[in-house]
């Protein structure tokens, strides 16, 4: 049985530490993601034969462990110490390059990839330029906003910032109507990371106009050169707003990351066509394990 304890900022430390030495390009690695997202399922952690171990016990959820690499024999080993807690347990993101760096995994688990839990990774500097027919539509709605509202600006979120920023939240939701679960689930994580915002590595912008948001990110590391974009909000009265904020949190984040990754669509058909939609330049697989 593995002995597992709650996985508060209290461990930031030691997650940047393994996250530095092994970096995973999967947002459901980044710091912010599991301690905001995992103050809702009560995430916990271990450290287990040099490796650090994460789980989602709500779902009965094992990352695959964050370390040089236990083998396939050791991983298997490690899933039934959880399994004793967790007899539904599943072994979630598997690396892409398992058949290489654990080999023979596959004598053990049953291994799958879930579409709906892909991230979008786009270069930095086609999300600035937006060159090619494919983006054409996008800079012209940002052109659009940009005529329209010539004196819009970008602040830095601190937090002051933070209360007004929940206010928009919920105006945004409100006016589009928008609900079920996951919302529910998105806006608690909102919340949460506004309240750990001082502890979090963690960072964001405002676009405002004439003294009030017209839309907003918050994003994080993710590896040295990659930075995970968590949420992005806008007023759907405003054309092109949508458009601007992606655009001013690439001009943001041009000269420190190469890549920005926007996580995942969940399955939902909206969410799929607006990230499809501005040619992502890779997907990082979300590979599930249920043993055999």
């Amino acid at each position: 049985m593995l002995k597992l304890e709650p996985l508060t900022t209290a461990q930031i430390p030691l997650l940047r530490e393994f996250l530095s030495r092994y970096p995973r390009q999967s947002c459901d690695y980044n710091i912010c993601n599991l301690l905001s997202w995992g103050k809702i399922y009560n995430n916990q952690y271990t450290l287990w034969e040099g490796h650090l171990v994460l789980v989602n016990p709500q779902y009965s959820y094992l990352l695959y462990p964050v370390g040089p690499g236990l083998g396939a024999d050791k991983t298997r080993e490690l899933f039934d110490l959880y399994r004793e807690d967790a007899p539904e347990a599943k072994l979630l993101i598997i690396p892409e390059n398992w058949q290489e760096s654990c080999p023979g995994l596959d004598r053990h688990f049953e291994i799958n990839d879930d579409r709906d839990w892909y991230d979008y990774v786009y270069a930095t500097e086609k999300m600035v330029n937006l060159r090619g027919k494919k983006l054409t539509k996008k800079k012209n709605l940002i052109s659009q906003f940009r005529r329209a509202n010539p004196n819009y600006h970008v602040l830095p979120i601190s937090k002051e910032k933070h209360e007004v920023i929940e206010r928009f939240t919920e105006k945004w939701r409100r006016e589009r109507h928008v609900e079920g679960s996951y919302l529910d689930t998105e806006m608690k994580a909102i919340q949460n990371t506004l309240e750990m915002w001082d502890e979090l590595p963690v960072e964001g912008i405002i676009v405002c106009l004439d003294q009030r948001i017209a839309a907003y990110s918050i994003f994080s590391p993710q590896t040295q050169d990659m930075v995970t974009v968590h949420f992005e909000k806008f007023d759907p009265d405003k054309k092109g707003s949508a458009q601007l904020i992606y655009w001013e949190t690439a001009r943001y984040l041009q000269s420190r990351y190469k890549w920005i990754n926007r996580e995942q669509d969940i399955g939902l058909e909206g969410l799929r066509q607006a990230k499809t939609s501005y040619a992502p330049d890779f997907m990082v697989k979300f590979l599930v394990g249920i043993a055999k």
